[in-house]
């Protein structure tokens, strides 16, 4: 088996006096044998890929004539799960080799004839060429440490995974150190541990939604070079180098970093509007864009048919596997949004790259993509509700901790007559009943999300009523009038306890 994230197999033919030519024909008589699908033919080699099945995405065959040599590659198209092509492509270079002798058996007495006819129809120019195939970037992936090093055809890729492992050790480190110092002030009952941690990850530059609508927009592009682990981190790279790999040599360096860039950034921004609240981080909302332009190049005849029809299914069943949108932790909306918006970017790429102006097809894509990011993140920023769940979230402790308090003003206080009663609620209560009210109402008119703002009009609910109550059972200890206000109390009693049933059903839809 072979192993990588580009995993393929090679065998070197010398053909030492053997015309090259009479070898090509007979590869390429043994492709179409094979019912494989031929890509390129020419002098020089064939490019050609093997059919799709559930076993297989398609690989690539190639046949280069070098130096006297035929040098035969299997190459897997699509991504390998645990980075190995199972033995597929030893089974490729097999069937070919047994088939190439197949061939010769019965050609052997007119091969010259044969050979005249096959390159007499080549045609002069092809939509393929073996100095620029479909995987050229690829082909750069030979070994550890190729996936780090810049080349021609591979150059911004890598300097993005160097800049992405680099910082992501920087902030493991600094956040390693932070969040340490927080566990020690926790235990000294100083400092609330969740509260921290989301500190600790917003000053490393995380995303977070209010942070963004409150003005902070770098962090869209911030957090896109930030992970919350190695797994996560080490996902994202070996993703980044294998789609990185394709679409860099094809579309131009400036291209695929400009929409590298802009996909990150609004795919950070759909999270936002999307997402109720939470940190959020991460480089995969940029690749899935380039999965997206992947799709869009795809779509259109900017790959030869037999390589299209490769990528396109082998990048639909990546796309399957890994965007279902299913698991907790994962942020879809990033990953729905930079495929939709890749998708977009790249039929832009693709009308500038076909273009036969200079200037539109060195910076038509790139200046699209930047109107569109400006005018996306803006209009987002503008549009999306600023829900204001932290205050939300303080005024319910505090309702909790004054709803307690209550509890022992009326009920828990034991051993008082009713003139201690009295005083003690005149003292006490009251003055905080009526902040207890305004929290009431300061709660229904808070900026929150839709179910959170059912809950919210529940809570005001109970606390207009729960002041009601307190009030009617300080009228009938100052009055000792329980006939009076007795049945008003009930009442209203039964009314809390009704509400909260209601509540309980928002939580059970």
């Amino acid at each position: 088996m072979a192993w990588g994230i580009s995993p393929y197999k090679h065998e070197v033919v010398p053909l030492e006096d053997y015309n090259s030519d009479f070898y090509l024909t007979l590869i390429y008589h043994a492709i179409e044998s094979l019912g494989w699908h031929i890509g390129y033919f020419n002098h020089d080699g064939i490019i050609a890929y093997t059919n799709i099945s559930w076993a297989s995405y398609s690989e690539e065959i190639s046949i280069r004539i070098k130096d006297n040599n035929a040098i035969i590659k299997s190459e897997c198209v699509g991504y390998q799960a645990f980075f190995t092509d199972y033995g597929k492509n030893q089974k490729n270079l097999d069937l070919l080799f047994s088939e190439i002798k197949y061939i010769h058996f019965h050609l052997q007495n007119n091969l010259q004839e044969s050979t005249q006819d096959l390159m007499n129809s080549v045609p002069e120019k092809q939509f393929l060429s073996l100095d620029d195939p479909p995987m050229v970037g690829k082909e750069t992936l030979r070994g550890f440490f190729s996936v780090f090093v810049p080349k021609k055809a591979y150059t911004v890729t890598p300097i993005l995974v160097i800049v992405n492992i680099a910082i992501f050790l920087v902030s493991f480190f600094s956040m390693a150190i932070l969040v340490n110092l927080a566990f020690r002030s926790a235990q000294s009952g100083n400092v609330d541990v969740v509260d921290k941690l989301k500190s600790i990850y917003l000053f490393m530059g995380f995303s977070d939604r209010a942070q963004v609508l409150n003005g902070q927009v770098w962090r869209l592009l911030t957090n896109t070079f930030l992970h919350f682990s190695f797994l996560h981190i080490l996902g994202n790279m070996i993703a980044l180098i294998y789609i990185g790999s394709l679409i860099e040599p094809k579309i131009g360096r400036l291209n695929f970093i400009s929409l590298y860039l802009c996909t990150g950034i609004i795919s950070s921004m759909v999270s936002v509007i999307w997402r109720e609240d939470g940190i959020s981080a991460g480089a995969s909302g940029a690749i899935f864009g380039l999965f997206g332009i992947l799709l869009a190049l795809c779509s259109t005849n900017f790959y030869e048919r037999s390589a299209r029809k490769a990528l396109l299914i082998s990048t639909a069943i990546f796309l399957f596997l890994n965007i279902t949108p299913i698991g907790k932790g994962v942020d879809h909306a990033a990953h729905f949004g930079g495929l939709i918006t890749g998708y977009v970017f790249g039929l832009i790429a693709y009308a500038s790259l076909k273009s036969e102006n200079q200037l539109l097809k060195t910076w038509a894509a790139p200046v699209a993509s930047l109107l569109i990011m400006v005018i996306f993140v803006s209009a987002g920023i503008k549009l999306t509700p600023n829900y204001q769940l932290k205050k939300y979230n303080d005024l319910i402790s505090k309702t909790d901790v004054m709803t307690d308090d209550f509890n022992n003003y009326f009920y828990r206080e034991t051993g008082l007559n009713d003139q201690q009663m009295r005083d003690t609620i005149e003292q006490k209560a009251l003055p905080e009943l009526k902040k207890f009210g305004n929290i009431g109402t300061i709660m229904s008119k808070l900026v929150l999300p839709a179910k959170k703002k059912k809950d919210a009009a529940f809570r005001s609910k109970l606390i207009t009523l729960e002041c009601h109550l307190y009030k009617l059972i300080y009228l009938e200890y100052k009055y000792n009038d329980h006939e009076k206000y007795r049945p008003a109390i009930v009442l209203t009693t039964d009314t809390i306890n009704k509400v909260r049933e209601d509540w309980g059903t928002l939580y059970t839809e």
